[in-house]
């Protein structure tokens, strides 16, 4: 490149080469290790396989190792290992018991969190900015912390400490993504493997849904070695074997694997539309039609929800010619009566007239009472104080002020607020540009979010670690570009 001249943007490249720079490269001897890493690797997963624990167990020790090294070579190359966890296999665990069972979003968030931590010590450019935004999530780990010591003695188990430490190590994340993601081409990389990720696992839930409930089970059974559970791997609509199968994929849960599924949604078709993408086309065009289909699949109204509120964002924002179109659209699948049973289902929500519905309003009602109880720090993340009430709500801000009260629901609400704030500011006065577009893409995905977590609690759940490194991800990506300091570099080569 010649001296002086800005560093060319390859829009059109998918993930050229490895994340390196001088500053992030890994050593000779890194790559060395690596190398008889993986030969170690592969004599452990042949001898494994000829056990009784199968391929599967066998291939999953080969992905660890794999893993282990690029995260310790690079903390980007982490992140993208934990966003295919997130987005593929969210729910597996290390099948070698050191103590407790780990999982391996768990153990490689330790990992990426120690390599960055150790960075940071080595770097002084690598300290989180300070900002408001850095401040307010500070406060809120603060609350959640005070208001589980508090908790203590409510029926907490060995599972509901783990369960935690996984929660704030999912929190902690935002703080890499900060100050790790620090080029328009990082962005870009890490976008596309939610993307690939999020494809990946779309497919695998079609698939199950074309050849029906029998293949399914028979197929996600085989992830059972892995910590998966062996009982209602198949879902259905009110749980009703006569109802439509719920798309579940490798999530579990029909309701997070949507939140995961709209999430990626929003990202590709925002990009898809953008006028300046940062993603290469031909990667949403193959996410957007995946991710949509297996998203209405899934059953979960929030999660469609909360995909049209990120797309109303990215239209009342910037595109407007969408509002149109997308209201003859909708209009038109009504009078063709295509998709009926989604709109159905939807209807009958917004009318409070299924089950599942009536029960969301019973856990509102009960979250309230013990918000007014327990007002100040809730009660912990373990059980209800009374046989009267009941803790667990479809609602992240119900679930939030029943756990960590009203300072914890407040400081969760300037977390989030200064956040969204900031990434909209910068882009106000970068709208015209491809880094514009990409923060409207971000704040697009947060409106998701925060619309989905009107209905559903998994993106503030302990026992969602994986949803909540996502949601914290995203936010990380968010501060990351609306970054103060500098004008983010189009590319690092």
């Amino acid at each position: 490149m010649v001296a002086g001249q800005p560093p060319k943007h390859d829009r059109g490249a998918f993930l050229p080469a490895w994340p390196v720079s001088g500053q992030f490269g890994a050593p000779w001897w890194a790559v060395v290790a690596g190398a008889a890493a993986l030969a170690v690797a592969g004599a452990i997963g042949l001898a494994w396989v000829a056990t009784d624990y199968g391929l599967i167990v066998g291939f999953g020790i080969l992905a660890a190792l794999v893993a282990l090294v690029a995260a310790i070579s690079d903390v980007r190359a982490g992140l993208w290992v934990a966003i295919a966890i997130i987005t593929i296999l969210p729910f597996a665990v290390i099948p070698v018991r050191v103590g407790v069972t780990l999982t391996a979003l768990e153990a490689l968030s330790l990992l990426v969190l120690a390599v960055w931590a150790a960075r940071v010590l080595l770097y002084r450019d690598h300290l989180v900015p300070s900002s408001l935004p850095a401040a307010l999530i500070t406060l809120l780990l603060t609350v959640t912390l005070f208001a589980f010591l508090l908790g203590v003695g409510r029926g907490y188990t060995a599972q509901t400490y783990h369960d935690y430490a996984k929660f704030l190590m999912a929190i902690g994340l935002v703080f890499v993504v900060w100050t790790s993601i620090r080029t328009l081409s990082d962005h870009r990389r890490l976008l596309n493997v939610v993307l690939l990720g999020g494809s990946i696992s779309a497919a695998i839930g079609l698939i199950f849904q074309a050849l029906g409930p029998g293949f399914a089970e028979r197929m996600l059974a085989q992830l059972i070695p892995l910590g998966y559970p062996d009982v209602r791997i198949v879902r259905f609509i009110e749980d009703d074997p006569g109802r439509a199968m719920r798309l579940v994929s490798t999530s579990v849960d029909p309701n997070s694997a949507g939140g995961m599924l709209a999430i990626v949604f929003v990202i590709g078709a925002a990009q898809l539309i953008s006028r300046q993408p940062l993603i290469a086309r031909w990667l949403c065009l193959v996410a957007v039609p995946l991710t949509g289909l297996a998203l209405l699949l899934t059953y979960s109204r929030g999660a469609w929800l909360g995909a049209a509120a990120g797309l109303a964002i990215v239209a009342l924002l910037r595109y407007r010619w969408l509002i149109p179109v997308g209201a003859a659209g909708l209009a038109g699948l009504v009078v063709l009566g295509i998709g009926a049973a989604f709109i159905e289902r939807l209807w009958l929500g917004f009318t409070l007239q299924d089950p599942a519905t009536v029960l969301r309003l019973s856990e509102y009602r009960n979250a309230l009472a013990i918000i007014q109880e327990y007002p100040f720090f809730g009660v912990g993340f373990g059980d209800a104080p009374s046989i009267e009430l009941q803790a667990g709500v479809s609602s992240i801000y119900l679930t939030i002020g029943q756990q960590t009260g009203f300072l914890g629901l407040i400081a969760f609400g300037l977390a989030v607020g200064a956040i969204a704030l900031a990434g909209f500011a910068w882009w106000r006065h970068r709208r015209d540009s491809v880094a514009g577009d990409l923060m409207l893409t971000l704040l697009a995905v947060l409106a998701a979010i925060l619309t989905i977590g009107v209905f559903d609690h998994y993106f503030f759940n302990i026992q969602f670690p994986h949803m909540a490194a996502l949601f914290w991800i995203m936010a990380g990506l968010i501060v990351a570009l609306a970054r103060p300091v500098y004008e983010p570099e189009p590319d690092v080569r």
